[in-house]
Parts: C-alpha cells; sequence; structure tokens
C-alpha cells in the first residue's frame, strides 16, 4: 500500500490544509490534517524508524477508516476544513487554531486500495530525504511575502520564526535559528529552509504553488490524485488579504526583497513587488490608507 500512502509538505500558511479539504472532496481519497504525534519522531534513532512510524500509522489509519469508519486528523467540528486559523482578526491580538486532533467520521464509499493523504509541514520537511524514497511526497508553497504576512498575524511558532517539529529533527535547522536576534531574520531564514528542502529533494511537479490551485479552482492537485482535474471549486486568493497589515507588510517587504535563499527559486522578487502593490490597492478599497 506504501504507492496509495500519500504525504503532503509545505511552507506554513501555504494551502496545505486547503490541499486536504480540496482533496477530501475525491472519491477514493481520504485526507487527514496533522494527524499524527511528530514529538515522538525525536525519541526515534534515525529517519528510516521515522518513516518506519509514518508507514505504522498510516496502516493503522487505513484500517480503522475501514472497520469502523474513523480516521485521527486535526479538525473543526469533525470535518478537515480548507483553514486551521481564525479568518477574522482583533486588533489586540493573534489569530488563533481553530482545530483539535481527534477522531472524525469517514463515510465515502471507499476500496481497500484508497489513497491516503497524510500532512504535515515541518516534520515532513525535515525527513524528506528519506521520505522521498519511501512515499510519494508533494509540496505547497506560496508568495513570499504572503507566507511571512500570514505568519506574522497567528497564534503559532512560526510567528516568531520558530518550526519546533522540524528543530526536534534537525539540529543544523535548530542552530542556526538560535543565531538570529530578530523575529523577522529568523522567519526569513526558516521559509528559505523549507524552500530549499523541496527544490532539493522533490522533482518540479511535485511542488505545487497555492496561487495554482486557486487559480484552477483544485484542478491543480491533479498531480497528487488525477480525479483532481474534476474539481472547479470557487477559490479567492488571500495573499493581498486586508488581515495582513499593510504597513508591518512594507517592513516584511523590504526586508525579504534584501535577502537571499531558495525562496526566490520558487519566486521572483518582482512577484513580491507586485504583492505589494496588490495589498496598497486592498488596503485602500477598505477605506485604510496605506502609509
Amino acid at each position: 500500500m506504501a504507492g496509495n500512502n500519500v504525504l503532503v509538505s509545505g511552507t506554513p500558511r501555504s494551502g496545505t490544509t486547503l490541499t486536504c479539504h480540496l482533496l477530501n472532496k475525491l472519491p477514493e481519497t481520504v485526507a487527514l490534517h496533522e494527524p499524527m504525534n511528530v514529538k515522538a519522531f525525536a525519541s526515534l534513532a534515525s529517519h528510516d524508524q521515522i518513516a518506519d512510524a509514518i508507514e505504522r500509522f498510516c496502516d493503522e489509519q487505513r484500517h480503522a477508516i475501514l472497520a469502523r469508519g474513523v480516521a485521527i486528523s486535526k479538525n473543526a467540528g469533525g470535518k478537515v476544513p480548507d483553514n486551521p486559523i481564525e479568518t477574522t482578526r482583533s486588533t489586540d491580538r493573534l489569530r488563533r487554531s481553530v482545530v483539535s486532533r481527534g477522531e472524525i467520521a469517514v463515510s465515502k464509499p471507499l476500496s481497500p486500495e484508497f489513497s491516503l493523504v497524510i500532512k504535515h509541514n515541518a516534520a515532513f520537511a525535515a525527513t524528506l530525504a528519506t521520505l522521498v524514497r519511501r512515499f510519494p511526497v508533494y509540496a505547497i508553497i506560496r508568495n513570499p511575502l504572503a507566507t511571512l504576512a500570514s505568519w506574522s498575524t497567528v497564534a503559532i511558532p512560526v510567528q516568531l520564526g520558530g518550526a519546533p517539529a522540524a528543530e526536534r529533527i534537525d539540529a543544523r535547522l535548530k542552530e542556526r535559528l538560535a543565531t538570529f536576534t530578530d523575529d523577522l531574520d529568523r522567519q526569513i531564514f526558516l521559509l528559505g529552509w523549507y524552500h530549499e528542502q523541496y527544490h532539493r529533494y522533490l522533482p518540479p511537479e511535485a511542488i505545487i504553488p497555492y496561487e495554482s490551485i486557486v487559480a484552477s479552482g483544485g484542478k491543480a492537485l491533479s498531480v497528487v490524485r488525477p480525479a483532481a482535474a474534476a474539481l472547479a471549486e470557487p477559490l479567492a486568493s488571500q495573499n493581498a488579504s486586508t488581515l495582513y497589515d499593510y504597513p508591518n507588510m512594507v517592513r516584511i517587504g523590504e526586508r525579504l526583497l534584501r535577502s537571499e535563499g531558495a525562496q526566490w527559486t520558487s519566486y521572483s522578487k518582482a512577484s513580491v513587488a507586485q504583492l505589494l502593490d496588490e495589498m496598497s490597492r486592498a488596503w485602500s478599497s477598505a477605506g485604510s490608507v496605506p502609509t
């Protein structure tokens, strides 16, 4: 069943949960959002043992789905949502997670050979060199400015430039992140690390831009599951969302454009400058005057 167990990683806040949400609309497919206790990976002796643990978990979930119609996943109201974070923001606090890990019902008809998709961003990125030898693996990426814009608004570790699940596995990453005293510098380095992992270990077709998923109504996910070619979801890009504070985005964008890193293998610096213009127009339309 190894070929029917599919792994998804991605830069945090890039649309990986949306990817699971969309894949769950397909026949013969179950996609689970961060179902594993990845903290336990740190106690394993090698990346091969991590891959073994993932394979065992997939076997357990396949059995539970087929025998009892349930699986483990982070969920909101028993469903994998399209966004695991609050979609509104108050000025005095960060946006928080709306999901928790638990059993969800899986009621669609499935054959024993159905595709099981497991999504974890940081832990899978840190073990990618080994995982690609054992599983089909895909990564979701997003415009670097939009990614950092979202990171700045959410109450999860990336808001401070951290990736605990990856740092527990990759000691060098933890050491490098510890050398930065500025949160934004740490975020930019971490963003580059994700992109470097994906470009080093995945073929280009396995790296899927969020922008392509949105523009195609989900069809871009047909590389993961061919049935996704039939999707026609009414998706709207959140890259220029007014949830992101425009003056702060200018600060982030200026620092980002001065940076180097593998994010520029995925996106051009011109795409970041263009997004800054779009954000300016979005804020103007919302009645705020960018400064």
